[in-house]
């Protein structure tokens, strides 16, 4: 055989393997990931290096969301439409910040110890600051925050043991009025639900699946419960009433490390990923009906 065909065949065989490769990965029979995927990425900014490490995010109003990130004890005001950083307010030292809730001109900060920082009128150079001792510790590693603005409370859950039980995740309150959280939780994420065997694939078929919330939050249009995890990125989606109804599962490509979680008030998803091998970011997220 001549150098020519030698050549042909070798070329042959290398566009023959790249199309079956291209034929498999757009296949949804052949490729579960494409099959699986019931989401859909709109809009997507890239964070500045001071933000690699967000964690909790608010809406605040039209093209502003506020942002914390797990080290500094500074609040960051981002423009979605400038995609830059214009105000920062620093609240504290140094610490462990996950959680991050905006009520009007007050700023609720949750660090992972279980401490609550309230910034009363954040935006201002005049800002104070209180913080709330809670029953939590670094031990339950508090990282999620949502507003319940119909019973004027914030919503929290532990990534890591729950303080009362063993087989659920308790969503606690933290009453904006007397500012003190419910010792009882005051809804449950049951571990044994049959949503979460779904993806368990641990060979012990007894064993409890592990749910780590990173945040959490409340669809202000039609009262859906949402609980992100950053670990084995997904979202858990839940009704008013705490039941369960839908998990979705994220591909770690586009969410590295999902911590932050928030909503317009006409319902748009943002999800922040914190900068995990790669850049930091905020996305607006659609699910398919």
């Amino acid at each position: 055989m001549n150098e020519n065909k030698i050549a042909f065949w070798i070329i042959f065989s290398v566009l023959a393997f790249v199309g079956i490769l291209w034929y498999a990965f757009e296949n949804p029979a052949l490729n579960p990931r494409l099959e699986e995927q019931t989401y859909k990425i709109i809009r997507k900014w890239d964070m500045p290096v001071e933000l690699n490490e967000i964690s909790g995010i608010s809406w605040i109003s039209e093209n502003k969301i506020a942002c914390v990130q797990d080290e500094d004890g500074i609040i960051y005001i981002y423009n979605l439409s400038t995609s830059l950083v214009e105000h920062q307010t620093n609240f504290s030292k140094a610490g462990d910040y996950e959680g991050l809730v905006v009520v009007d001109s007050t700023a609720y900060v949750l660090e992972s110890n279980g401490e609550i920082f309230e910034v009363e009128n954040f935006m201002s150079s005049n800002f104070t600051v209180k913080s709330f001792k809670t029953f939590f510790t670094g031990k339950n590693n508090m990282e999620s925050l949502g507003l319940d603005l119909k019973n004027k409370r914030l919503l929290l859950t532990s990534k890591n043991k729950d303080p009362q039980g063993n087989d659920y995740k308790g969503i606690y309150a933290f009453d904006l009025v007397t500012k003190t959280v419910s010792k009882n939780p005051v809804s449950k994420i049951s571990l044994t639900d049959p949503i979460f065997k779904v993806r368990d694939v641990d060979d012990d078929a007894d064993k409890t699946p592990s749910f780590s919330p990173s945040d959490i939050d409340i669809n202000p249009v039609n009262g859906d419960i949402y609980v992100l995890q950053s670990n084995v990125p997904q979202v858990l989606i839940m009704d008013s009433l705490s039941k369960p109804k839908i998990i979705h599962n994220f591909h770690s490509d586009a969410f590295p490390q999902p911590e932050g979680i928030t909503f317009s008030p006409e319902g748009t998803l943002y999800i922040s990923n914190e900068g995990k091998n790669g850049t930091a970011n905020i996305l607006e997220v659609e699910f398919d009906e």
